[in-house]
This record gives structure tokens, sequence and C-alpha cells, in this order.
């Protein structure tokens, strides 16, 4: 490579890192621009709660509970409220009631789109994903965004692998059907990690760590693939799931 070519490369790589730090600053602004209107609705909310007017106080009741349970961007509950759920199916376990299973669901492959190509097609992507996994879950269960590309799922009734095995393959076959994005077509990949109640904990908290160790260890076998956990695995490889 001559000196011109060398040059020239040099400027097309700085074309397309200034261009990704452009895409990054502005899905930021855009963030930040988000965040102020929910602020200025909180507020107007908690001053509409103190008053009189009955209609009111109903839709700021309406917007608080919306700001502190749902996602913004997807719609979906918060983890806040699935921990909830869980909680509550867990104490009717304990009763006799159905078990519980808590999925911890990764998108593989997303975290470039928002520099290649933009915030909102990003943005697009979760939004379709989260549609599939609501499409797939059953009425008794429950879905929530947990991370930037993570979703947790409370289901109830599986008690074993087994029971597992077709749940999984379903939510993973939704999330990797191909979406149309732009001139071309996005194929993503996926990984679930489970934890059922009572054999790997009996608590949230826990079913939620051991659920985030079986996630670690799908994501080290590649693509696509569910693994539960198990005693075997080693706590090192646990990654929290984000809140």
């Amino acid at each position: 490579m001559n000196h011109d070519q060398g040059l020239a490369e040099q400027l097309r790589q700085t074309s397309e890192d200034f261009a990704a730090l452009l895409a990054r600053y502005s899905a930021l602004e855009r963030r930040h621009e988000s965040l102020a209107a929910t602020h200025a609705q909180l507020v107007q909310a908690t001053q509409a709660l103190a008053g009189d007017a009955e209609p009111a106080r109903r839709q700021a009741a309406h917007t608080l509970f919306d700001a502190a349970w749902r996602d913004e961007l997807t719609g979906l509950p918060t983890m806040a409220l699935l921990s909830h759920k869980a909680e509550q199916q867990i104490a009717l376990a304990w009763q006799g009631g159905a078990r519980v299973a808590l999925l911890v669901i990764e998108l593989d492959g997303v975290l470039p789109l928002a520099e290649t190509h933009g915030a909102g097609v990003l943005d697009a992507v979760l939004q379709a994903s989260a549609n599939r996994l609501l499409q797939v879950i059953r009425g008794c269960d429950q879905l929530a965004r947990s991370g930037p590309h993570t979703f947790t799922a409370l289901m109830v009734g599986p008690k074993t692998d087994e029971d597992l095995a077709p749940i999984a393959q379903r939510l993973l076959g939704a999330l990797t059907q191909a979406m149309p994005l732009a001139q071309d077509r996005l194929v993503l990949g996926a990984h679930i990690g489970c934890a059922f109640f009572p054999r790997d904990g009996t608590d949230v908290p826990t079913l939620l760590d051991h659920a985030a160790v079986a996630l670690s260890v799908a994501r080290l076998e590649g693509s696509n693939s569910c693994r539960s956990y198990s005693l075997s695995m080693p706590d090192r490889l646990q990654s929290p799931v984000a809140g």
C-alpha cells in the first residue's frame, strides 16, 4: 500500500469512527430529551395527585404507575413488577400451586445496530423482539425487559428441562425469524438461561442469579442455545441481570 492509499484508508476509518460517535451522541441526545419529558410528566402528575380534581388524580396515578412499572421503549413490565409477580407465584407454589421457572433471554447481534444503522433501528428491533416474545408466552406467564438487550420471563408450570424444552424452542424460534431491515433482512441469535423453583432456588434473587449463570454458559455454547442451571456451573461466569 503506497502513501496515498494509506492516507485514504486512514481518512475512511476516521470518517467511519466519526459517524459512529455521531450516532451514539444522537442516541444519547434523544434519550436525554425522553428523560426530560418523562421528568416533566412525573412532576405534573405529582402535582395533580395533590389537587382536588378526581379525573386528574386518576390520570396522575396512571402516569406514575407506568413510570414505575413499565419499560418506556417496549411497554413491557419492568423487572420490579416481574419480581413482585414472581414472589406472589412462589408463595402460591409453597402452598401447593404450580411450579415456577425464571428465564433470562438475551438477544445476540444487536449491539452493533446502533452504530451501523442508527439508534432508531435498534429500538425498532427491540420492540419487534418484545412483541414476538409476547406472542409466544401464555396468559399465565409474565415478560419483562431486564436489560438493554435482555428480557426475563416468569413461566408458571415447568418443573424440569423436559418441560422447558418446547417453550424455549418456541421463544428462540420467534426471535430468530428474519426481520426486515431497510433493503436487507436481519437475522438475530439468542441465548436463554433458566432456573427452576425450588430446585435452583427458593427466592427471586437466587433464581435470577442462577438463571444468569446458566445464560453465561449458553452464551459460550453459541447462538440459539438454552441451558438450565446446575450446581456444576462455575459461579465465576455469573453476570447479574440488569434492572
